[in-house]
Formats: C-alpha cells, structure tokens, sequence
C-alpha cells in the first residue's frame, strides 16, 4: 500500500499537507518539517472532471482508442472524463463502449452518448442520418453508459428517460426544440442536467423561457461551454446566477483536433474542419465547428471573465463529481487523490491520479 506525502501545499490559503495512500486521500495535517515531496507552496485543486469530451490529439470516442487520449488529458490536468459519442447507428456505440478503458493517466467513469435521440432541427454537426426516436432495449445494449443527451419531444422519451434515470443514467437535455413544459416534464421524470446550455436549444425567452428557464427553475445540472469562444461573457455569467456553482458544470466539449497546432486540417463527423485561433472551426468558414479545449483552459478562461478562482475550479471539479455521484473533486479526507499542484500564472506544474504522480 503505497503512502505519498505531498507537503507545504496552498489549500484555499491554508498551507499544510496531504497523505495520500491507496489512491485516496488519508490525512490532512499541518506539521512541520515532515519528510515528502515539496509543493513550495503552491495551490493544489482537485482534478478536472470532464463530463463532456469527444476527443482531442486526432482522436474522436468512437475511434476506441482511448489510451493516447487519456494519456493528453491527464497532462492538461483532466483526471477523469466521460468519452462522448455522437450521434450513431447502435452497433458501432455497442462496439465502442466495449473497447478497453482501463489506462493510465485520465480515468475513464463510463460514456456519454450525445444521440441519437436528438431533434433533427438542433443537431448542430450530427449526423440526421442517425437520429430517432428513443428505443431503451436498443440503448441497453450499449455498455456503461453514464450520462446521456435526449431531446425529451421526441416520441417515448419521457418513458425513456424515467426508465434510465432508475437504472442510474444521468438524463441530459439536448439538441432539443423542447418548449419548458415538455422540458418540466422531462424533469419530472427523471432528467437532471441540460447539455451545453445556450447551445443547440431554444433561447430563453421571456414569454417562452424553453429548456433553459425550465432548467433554472427546477435546479438540475447545467453544463456549458467556457472556451471563451462559444458563449459571450456576460451569458457566462448569467448561467452562473441563474444555476449557481453547485449546478453550473463546465465542459469542454473538444472535438478531434482540440491539441493539434494551428492550421491543421481534420474532420470530426465526416465535415473538415480546421484548427484557429484556438478553436475548431468548419474549413473554408467561419462556423464553428467545435471546441479545441481542455477543461483546464476552461477554467482559466472562467477566471478571465471575473468569475473567483475557488468558484471555476468548484464547477469543474466539485460539482461533476456531485452530478455524477461520485468520491471525487473535493480535497478532503477519504476523496480519491486526483490532484493537481498549480504554478505562476495558472500553469499546471504536476499532475496526480488515484495518489500517483503522473507527470
């Protein structure tokens, strides 16, 4: 049983340090002069947690090869994540939550299959071709499966969602033309979480509030995008009035390129897309395509908008781990040990996993 002493670390301005041992943490204890690895003082978070991921370095989830990708996130200081699929035919989601998830670096927590019970009128860079109507003995088919994206208008759904909420599937709202009736419903059957909010849904507006307002008002999860580049500021921050921290979830959301330098040319869904400033955008236009992000730069960019550092970090950390019911994203005693020591100007100096110092 491997016990690792991280000392003189910066905890929310308390310095003091942390035994981690069997991949959790043990004790958290302020003595001086103790033998271990020296933080010199600086911050430790716990690591990110990123529910809404497709791929990155070229890779999408639906390739199945999840160990290189693991491997880049845990070095951007994602340590768990939920691989996305897109919208599909059932035997190639079969196939892929088959593939072998166990790596080292970024724990995989089982997948999030964004479709194919989506509305063919927001499937933003979905393929139509795949998209249908709920079918639960079809979706129990697919292996480990956390979290998914349903439009709750589309015929069966809200049996459907009530029949995976209590199997333990989070039900996410999405790509959706619901109005906020058909979405209260949805909520009453089970629905907990709105899926990139602002994104691929009916507005808020205030004579018809939609999915969003119906969101807000019920006090489930929200994830949303925090690139700096798909929603403005002041959304942002409206998001996080509207949900709170203990409800607002960011996500990353990147795509195949996300980590590939500027200029390079890929695809992601069959459409080319191009990597620019520091987004995934669809070639020879200015749409956006996707996100290029980590979680991490997620993070920063929720700092530069004027949000406290503890609240960014909580929503990427903290308040996934609570949506997914999991011992993770707090630094407290018996969490699991998924840590990250931050340096001078946001940078992330090392990262830790189940206790062990990935790099």
């Amino acid at each position: 049983m491997k016990k690792t002493v991280i000392k003189n670390v910066d905890l929310k301005g308390d310095v003091c340090n942390l035994v981690l041992e069997d991949g959790k943490i043990r004790e958290i204890n302020r003595e001086k002069g103790v033998p271990g690895i020296d933080a010199e003082g600086r911050k430790v978070v716990p690591g990110m947690i990123d529910v809404h991921a497709h791929g990155c370095i070229g890779m999408d989830a639906l390739d199945g090869n999840f160990e290189p990708m693991c491997a880049f996130l845990a070095s951007k200081g994602t340590t768990s994540w939920l691989p996305t699929t897109m919208t599909m035919d059932i035997d190639t989601l079969v196939q892929v939550s088959q593939q072998k998830t166990d790596f080292p670096g970024t724990q995989i927590l089982g997948f999030h299959l964004e479709g194919p019970y989506i509305s063919p009128k927001y499937k933003g860079a979905q393929n139509e071709d795949y998209i249908k109507a709920p079918d639960y003995d079809e979706f129990s088919r697919v292996h480990n499966v956390k979290m998914i994206t349903v439009a709750p208008e589309q015929p069966g759904s809200m049996e459907f969602i009530e029949r995976i909420t209590k199997d333990g599937v989070i039900a996410s709202l999405g790509h959706t033309d619901t109005d906020y009736d058909t979405a209260i419903e949805a909520i009453r059957h089970g629905a907990n979480c709105l899926t990139h909010t602002f994104n691929a849904m009916q507005p808020l507006h205030h004579r018809k509030p939609g999915p969003i307002g119906a969101a807000s008002e019920k006090h489930i999860y929200a994830q949303i995008i925090c690139d700096g580049i798909h929603i403005h500021r002041a959304s942002i921050l409206a998001a996080l009035k509207l949900f709170g921290p203990d409800r607002l979830t960011l996500i990353s959301d990147a795509i195949r390129p996300a980590g590939l330098p500027e200029g390079t040319v890929s695809e992601s869904g069959g459409i080319p897309v191009v990597v620019r400033d520091g987004a995934v955008y669809l070639k020879d236009s200015d749409t956006l395509g996707g996100s290029g992000s980590t979680l991490w730069h997620c993070v920063c960019c929720a700092v530069e908008m004027g949000i406290p550092f503890d609240t960014a970090v909580q929503m990427a950390t903290q308040t996934p781990a609570e949506l997914l019911k999991i011992p993770k994203g707090k630094i407290e005693v018996g969490y699991d040990a998924d840590l990250l020591l931050i340096g001078e100007n946001m940078e992330i100096d090392q990262v830790y996993i189940a206790g062990e110092r990935f790099c």
